[in-house]
């Protein structure tokens, strides 16, 4: 995907003031060196693992190709990379200490040393104490997770105090997650003993009962990683206070509950978020909308992205072509986001000249640009994300989540909407006014009565509102609820939830249409597929345009035979397509009966569902300060900066 960057004056917007008392207010671009391979060198001693892992040697590298500030790795789950008495060194090392070997030079060069040091998958830690591994709920141990309520804390600690010793200027600690898919931990006595204090109980024995216990499990899941950070945050802020901190996060798509983050919740533990992008886990779309992802968590705050030289994963030991980097790079700064670029060394330790060739051109060119990032976006349309029901809603099968959210941007960044993110944990009225129109993507459960009055009160003051799919039909617990939540923004009620997924939309010409410069370049009278969640809705003071198509079922779909998977043609039409409704001196709220945006995300994606969502934000938003014309597969983002 190709990115145009426009920079226009005379907009109208504001910037966000920011201290500049650390180095992570300057920064554009920099670099993250570790070794790769501990994994394959934990058995008898390996003198050829890392034995050329020259932290000074790195530094130099790194900061004459233009790097402005240096993350260098510190522990792992089996090495250290400095004298330290508690974890072994690397054996190649010898007496080499990488770490002083780094603070060195970035004294001499007044070059800003981030240390990283790695807290989960501790494997050297969980050989020596197996007592602080994760439980199942059946007392099975999970040997490669370690329980934060466990006295890991205190050890963690004192590898934090140790390197604390060292000149740097702040740590990068990797990560507090709590795993990536099952088993689902932690059921130990440590844990338990602090489940029954806090909730007066004991711990259900039950795991993903999907009731009031398991949303106390999960509450009790979120609060143990907050607490364990906030905890180490602290005790650098006390011993150090000059040191910056931050933590590999993970509240965004495509993780879920099982990971233990929540989007907002912990990305504010530390100074500043950092997250992880790339095409290889997260795909081209995946760029952008992760920046953008992080800056909604964290509002007002520098966010960090890291991006790596590689092609597949961290550990291989390949070098991307520097377009390919170029691109990654630049759409994360057009975006906002300030970017580390991760080179993982060779076995040996030693370093790849031609990437570090690559990386001097590709900085060299961020410097040149350096002054067009980090200004005030101008958006078309926020994108709403739900916590709530990525947990409830999505539970064992978050794309069920995912799909809309993910469908709805990629609807935009293929038709140049300019798009942000609303998170539902940290919800304002002073957020939403950001954006002309709002879109809720298929999100059946709404976080509370707050949430909805605020929607309300958007649409109120002249906002629009665009909602798809399944919306607000769902209680707290995910349990179908029989009055939307929305239905008096809505100006109609829910016959029922379709319970199919290969449902179909059909909008009338022209001609026939009470809005008639919404049915675009979508033919008229032409059912078309529109994949995902539908609602059949009865206007009560809405406008409606066009229909929603039930599809056919054969006789071997009645008997439970054959595949309902595969989408079958339209058969007759249930109920109203779109739904306009105008509050009076306020905006319009505009509900979608099908799931374009989840459409967009399936392999069943056609530009007409693509049309079917953007037509309508931009219908209602017809005259943006910038529109943009040119091919899907170029990126656009807009900023502006007010003095210039």
């Amino acid at each position: 995907m190709m990115l145009l960057f426009m920079w226009v004056s005379g907009l109208r917007g504001e910037t966000v003031p920011t201290s500049t008392h650390s180095w992570y207010h300057s920064v554009r671009i920099g670099m993250e060196v570790g070794p790769t391979g501990p994994q394959s060198s934990a058995g008898p001693p390996d003198m050829v693992y890392a034995r050329q892992f020259n932290g000074g040697d790195i530094l130099r590298e790194s900061i004459q190709a233009g790097s402005e500030y240096m993350v260098i790795w510190g522990r792992d789950g089996e090495f250290s990379y400095y004298n330290s008495k508690i974890q072994p060194k690397a054996p190649g090392l010898g007496h080499r200490d990488p770490l002083q070997e780094a603070v060195d030079v970035a004294r001499e060069s007044n070059h800003p040393l981030i240390v990283y040091c790695v807290l989960q998958y501790p494997a050297h830690d969980l050989r020596n104490h197996p007592e602080w591994r994760m439980v199942e709920p059946d007392g099975k141990p999970i040997d490669y997770l370690v329980c934060y309520n466990s006295p890991y804390r205190a050890h963690v600690l004192s590898i934090l105090d140790e390197l604390m010793e060292y000149d740097m200027d702040g740590f990068h600690l990797d990560m507090v997650d709590q795993g990536f898919g099952p088993p689902h931990g932690c059921w130990c006595s440590h844990c338990q003993s602090l489940f029954e204090k806090t909730y007066h109980q004991p711990m259900p024995a039950q795991a993903k009962s999907w009731d009031a216990d398991w949303d106390r499990i999960l509450e009790f899941r979120y609060e143990s990683s907050r607490r364990f950070e906030v905890e180490l945050v602290e005790h650098i802020r006390r011993t150090r206070p000059g040191l910056t901190v931050d933590f590999n996060y993970h509240g965004n798509p495509p993780f879920s509950w099982e990971v233990g983050q929540l989007p907002v919740m912990h990305a504010n533990t530390a100074d500043f978020v950092t997250g992880e992008t790339g095409l290889w886990g997260f795909s081209a779309l995946g760029v952008g909308l992760n920046a953008q992802f992080y800056r909604a968590a964290t509002p007002g705050k520098p966010y960090q992205v890291a991006i790596q030289r590689g092609v597949r994963m961290y550990h291989d030991q390949t070098t991307r072509p520097l377009n390919d980097m170029l691109w990654e790079t630049m759409t994360l700064l057009s975006h906002g986001a300030f970017v580390t670029m991760i080179d993982k060394t060779a076995f040996d330790g030693s370093l790849d000249p031609i990437a570090y060739q690559r990386f001097g051109q590709l900085f060299k060119e961020v410097r040149r640009k350096k002054n067009l990032f980090g200004h005030t976006p101008v958006y078309d349309v926020g994108l709403y994300f739900s916590s709530r029901s990525r947990d409830w809603y999505g539970r064992d099968e978050p794309a069920r989540y995912f799909k809309a959210f993910q469908g709805a941007h990629k609807a935009c960044v293929y038709d140049h909407l300019q798009f942000g993110v609303l998170h539902s944990d940290n919800l304002s009225l002073d957020g939403m006014r950001q954006f002309p129109v709002i879109c809720i993507p298929n999100a059946p459960i709404l976080h509370s009565e707050n949430e909805v009055e605020l929607f309300r009160r958007y649409v109120q003051m002249g906002g629009h509102l665009v909602i798809t799919g399944w919306t607000g039909t769902m209680d707290w617990t995910g349990k179908p609820q029989p009055v939307n939540a929305l239905a008096a923004l809505q100006g109609a009620e829910v016959v029922s939830r379709m319970d199919t997924t290969d449902n179909w939309v059909s909008l009338p010409i022209a001609e026939e249409s009470p809005f008639p410069e919404w049915t675009g370049t979508i033919p008229g009278n032409w059912p078309f597929l529109v994949r995902g969640p539908g609602v059949i809705y009865r206007a009560t003071t809405a406008q409606t345009i066009g229909q929603l198509w039930r599809p056919h079922r054969s006789v071997q779909h009645a008997l439970g035979q054959g595949n309902p998977e595969w989408p079958m043609s339209p058969s007759e039409p249930v109920g109203p397509a779109i739904l306009v409704h105008s509050i009076p001196n306020g905006g319009k709220v505009v509900t979608i009966a099908s799931s374009p945006d989840y459409s967009c995300a399936t392999d069943h994606y056609l530009p007409e569902t693509r049309r079917l969502l953007t037509q309508i934000i931009r219908q209602l938003n017809p005259t943006p300060p910038v529109q943009v014309t040119a091919p899907a597969h170029v990126e656009t983002v807009i900023t502006h900066e007010p003095d210039r």
